[in-house]
């Protein structure tokens, strides 16, 4: 494998990962919109912010929510949105996330529970999930005198609205910081004791196709500094692999 980039530019508040004339690769920041809104005109959007950037036309082909962070990929001409559009509707590529969930799932799990779709019709959805680590924080929180939390890496085999916060949610794991799917004590702890309202739930890892040559493409990004505070804090300790650096590889 070649192609290796550890240190990412920064662009404003986007990490620019890479960058050719067929696509670019971000590390979305919490707090941002994938695209504008009617109704939301004052929240920053990446499609503005790397438009603004890049002097340049941007093609979207798939999304975070606003509060998730983590590796996107973003076509820079229409034949490459095309391309990637159709790996992740034909559900090629590969997207694993990490959370910080309440409680303490199974080793490994796999949530297939139908989800309600946009217009009120009930889809298909699939989650699996590995259970990476656990700990406790040593202090009462709601009813119960300690807290239970767990890293989980979670991969999305389908790619519906709020997918891995629903599933986790539906199994009784809310992601921690989730103000609409979550535990709101928890919530609110942990935006007291870390000084952020931050949803931990982060894109980590995706890999597809470079739609200008097929060569396989893998990004991974690194856990940001306020995630290792909370893990530290509740005892657990993460593998090495999920604290390696930024890195993108393109395949030879």
């Amino acid at each position: 494998m070649a192609g290796e980039q550890r240190t990412p530019e920064s662009s404003g508040v986007i990490q620019i990962l890479h960058q050719d004339e067929a696509i670019v690769i971000i590390d979305k920041p919490p707090a941002m919109l994938t695209h504008r809104h009617s109704l939301d005109r004052h929240t920053p959007d990446v499609q503005a912010v790397l438009e603004r950037r890049l002097k340049r036309p941007i093609y979207l082909v798939h999304r975070l929510d606003r509060m998730t962070t983590g590796v996107m990929v973003i076509a820079l001409t229409r034949d490459a949105a095309r391309d990637l559009s159709l790996q992740f509707r034909n559900r090629s590529t590969t997207k694993r996330y990490l959370a910080i969930v309440r409680g303490h799932p199974e080793d490994t799990g796999r949530v297939t529970n139908p989800l309600e779709g946009p217009s009120g019709d009930t889809v298909e959805a699939e989650t699996s999930y590995i259970t990476l680590g656990r700990g406790v924080a040593p202090e009462q929180i709601g009813r119960y005198p300690e807290a239970w939390f767990s890293l989980v890496q979670l991969e999305l085999h389908t790619g519906r609205r709020h997918q891995a916060r629903r599933h986790l949610h539906q199994i009784n794991h809310p992601v921690l910081g989730d103000n609409r799917h979550g535990d709101k004590e928890h919530n609110r702890w942990a935006a007291a004791r870390f000084g952020s309202r931050h949803l931990y739930l982060r894109a980590r890892e995706l890999a597809f196709a470079h739609p200008a040559t097929g060569r396989q493409v893998s990004v991974t990004v690194t856990l940001p500094g306020l995630w290792r505070q909370v893990l530290e804090y509740v005892g657990i300790a993460a593998p090495p692999l999920v604290l390696d650096e930024t890195a993108v590889s393109i395949e030879q």
